[in-house]
């Protein structure tokens, strides 16, 4: 009985090493891809703390893959010359149409657990704006083109109420991103404007993060001026997303080698984060999900 159990400990390790063996064998160096703009160096100096933390968790080789555009990365993927990107929500969103073969593992966190954010419409709290349907003949200053709080999803948002802006709007004012377009409501020039917020934490400090806490830390904006009259539905902050067809032992590492970062190792946290030092969550199968028709096909840009 004794070699019995002995002989079966041996098998039922051998076999488990045999399987762990077996994904490295399928995966063997895992690429992983990221916007680096036209600092890929200093960026991939930058994220060497988080690579080398990978390899260590997932027993492999891990390579740094620097893409000039969002385009280039999502093409990168698509192709399978990257298994893991790190991406905006645009870009995924893109990404996710554009192949079928991409899934997130994680999402970003803020300090307080927040997994997102809202794209809001503002008003002054001593004008007649109380809601979109008040705001027909208004001036509305949006962000640049690139903006997916700050213009492309509020614009979507507008076309599902039947609204084109063009005509609803009095006047359409361009800025270059949201800060500015909050400028513009406060010194009269619009009685609209578009920004983001987590719309959580302390309202008076204007919340936890985003366009409205910026403008209130640096003394530009008190929140007796405004008035919220619209929020989108959450949209989550940018996945770090895998190609579907890798295995999916490899898969259940990559995602606890996340989960266990903001502890066992923040200095890869700091590498990495953009977010706000919040860490990683699981994903939940509906997050992105509930804001996709709204992000996709916009290009991948910034708030």
């Amino acid at each position: 009985m004794l070699r019995a159990t002995v002989a079966a400990g041996l098998l039922a390790a051998s076999l488990g090493a045999a399987t762990a063996a077996d994904w490295r064998d399928d995966v063997k160096v895992l690429r992983i891809g990221f916007l680096a703009g036209a600092n890929a160096s200093y960026r991939t100096a930058q994220l060497e703390p988080f690579r080398a933390y990978l390899q260590e968790k997932l027993g492999l080789p891990v390579e740094l893959i620097p893409a000039g555009t969002y385009d280039a990365l999502i093409e990168a993927q698509a192709g399978a010359r990257i298994q893991y990107a790190i991406y905006s929500a645009a870009s995924f969103a893109s990404a996710s149409a554009a192949c079928r073969c991409v899934e997130p593992v994680a999402v970003p966190t803020a300090a307080e657990g927040e997994e997102g954010f809202h794209a809001i419409l503002v008003a002054r709290a001593d004008g007649p704006i109380r809601s979109l349907a008040d705001a027909r003949g208004a001036r509305l200053a949006l962000a640049g083109t690139d903006s997916v709080a700050g213009r492309l999803i509020p614009l979507k948002a507008f076309a599902r109420e039947g609204i084109v802006p063009a005509q609803y709007f009095s006047a359409i004012l361009d800025k270059p991103d949201p800060k500015a377009a909050m400028a513009a409501l406060l010194a009269g020039e619009a009685d609209l404007a578009v920004g983001w917020s987590s719309l959580t934490g302390d309202f008076a400090t204007g919340y936890s993060f985003g366009v409205l806490s910026q403008m209130v830390a640096d003394a530009d904006l008190s929140m007796d001026e405004i008035r919220i009259v619209w929020q989108s539905p959450l949209i989550p902050f940018g996945p770090h997303a895998i190609r579907s067809d890798l295995p999916d032992e490899f898969k259940s590492l990559l995602t606890e080698s996340l989960l266990t970062m903001s502890g066992e190792a923040p200095d890869a946290l700091d590498a990495v984060d953009r977010e706000g030092g919040g860490g990683f969550a699981a994903v939940n199968g509906d997050l992105y999900a509930g804001i996709a028709d709204l992000i996709a096909p916009a290009s991948a840009g910034t708030r």
